[in-house]
């Protein structure tokens, strides 16, 4: 990279596109996550989480949004999930009104009912019944780690990815979900760009001074994804892994002060172009005589919190508010600081040129890694088999320069 920095555009492409009848595929595709989207067909090929499985109880049928589609999700009586179509074939009836009967479902309007997956069982007003004929599409559905994935994909689903520091009985995981009104690559990329740490959360506890620390930013491809590395001179370093398409494992700010940083896994799943869900898992350590405290100081914060980031986010991109006249405790701070960046430079596709320099160094790997595995899926090439083995990409973080007792 030159020492002025380089142009990107929503126009971008794959560095190596060659072939005179390929399918131009540029950086503007990232944001459009539909079912006849090219992001949207990439992103279907992965396991993606659809909700926490607190907030599906058995015998309960909801409606479920995400990737621009409309799904029915449903517990069975016998507590296990299970997602298919949003509608009847029969008469179009919203699945999700019907009644939970078994590990079955049927429909409120002329009680057909359907199993699982999705084969149509009964039909009480026809005779003879035409069950052959009328099964809708169902997903195969699993529970991990406190949420509920589904894929969307065609063919057999690839094998679902273990994280060993959120599914062990030494830790206790706690979950920040929340959603956000902006494409899911601008929080993507949010995740790999460590020097808005220094700025957006100047105010948080661990973040640094980017102008006299001068930090070293790296990425380089993994086995999962991109290995992103923040290097400071006194030899402390932050690495985070960004697993493709949309997770990151990292070890992020503290939030509490007896703790050095929080273990963090975030999936940044569409609900459709323009907005998004992270579901974020955080685990700690269960240690007793310390984990109590942490998780009554957590209740305690969250408690407190009675304004909307959205809202106040809303309010200050469009020039109604003042950061300054926020109440630090009234708000998610980190999120409402995140909501003001992420919503505030638009989608990928409708963005003016960007001057990106050497501090872009994860966000250009992002996106380039991105884009050559977008044109490959256009191309109908074969794609690079991502696998998450912790031992190959490792977190670490050093925020304090000496260490906290």
């Amino acid at each position: 990279m030159s020492e002025g920095g380089i142009v990107f555009t929503s126009q971008q492409t794959d560095e190596n596109l060659t072939g005179a009848n390929t399918r131009r595929v540029t950086f503007g595709d990232v944001d459009q996550i539909g079912p006849d989207d090219l992001a949207g067909r990439y992103l279907r090929q992965f396991w993606q989480p659809v909700m926490h499985s607190h907030d599906l109880e058995a015998g309960r049928a909801l409606p479920l949004n995400i990737l621009d589609e409309q799904f029915t999700i449903y517990r069975g009586e016998s507590g296990k999930p299970f997602v298919i179509s949003s509608r009847c074939p029969h008469r179009s009836a919203p699945m999700h009104a019907g009644w939970v009967q078994g590990d079955e479902i049927r429909c409120f309007y002329h009680g057909w009912k359907f199993a699982g997956d999705g084969t149509c069982t009964e039909q009480p007003a026809e005779r003879p019944a035409f069950c052959e004929r009328a099964g809708i599409k169902s997903y195969p559905t699993q529970e991990y780690i406190g949420l509920i994935f589904v894929f969307f994909g065609e063919g057999e689903p690839p094998e679902m990815p273990r994280y060993p520091a959120f599914d062990s009985k030494d830790v206790v995981v706690t979950y920040d979900t929340y959603k956000r009104p902006c494409s899911y690559y601008n929080n993507l990329e949010n995740s790999g760009d460590f020097s808005h740490i220094a700025f957006t959360h100047s105010s948080l506890h661990g973040s640094w001074d980017e102008s006299n620390q001068e930090p070293t930013i790296m990425a380089e491809e993994s086995p999962w994804g991109v290995t992103m590395t923040n290097a400071f001179p006194d030899g402390r370093r932050i690495v985070y892994q960004f697993g493709m398409p949309n997770i990151l494992h990292a070890r992020v700010l503290p939030d509490d002060p007896n703790y050095d940083y929080r273990e963090f896994l975030a999936i940044w799943v569409p609900i459709d172009d323009d907005n998004h869900i992270q579901f974020t898992l955080t685990s700690t350590p269960n240690v007793p005589g310390k984990i109590e405290g942490y998780l009554k100081r957590r209740a305690e914060r969250f408690a407190g919190y009675d304004q909307d980031p959205v809202e106040i986010a809303r309010k200050i991109v469009s020039g109604q508010m003042k950061y300054e006249d926020v109440d630090p405790k009234r708000v998610w701070l980190v999120v409402l600081q995140d909501n003001i960046v992420q919503t505030g430079v638009g989608r990928p596709s409708r963005r003016p040129p960007e001057l990106l320099g050497r501090s872009d160094a994860c966000v250009l790997r992002q996106r380039r890694v991105w884009l050559r595995e977008l044109q490959k899926f256009a191309d109908g090439k074969p794609l690079k088999q991502w696998r998450y083995d912790p031992a190959e990409v490792p977190v670490h973080s050093e925020f304090f320069t000496t260490k906290k007792n």
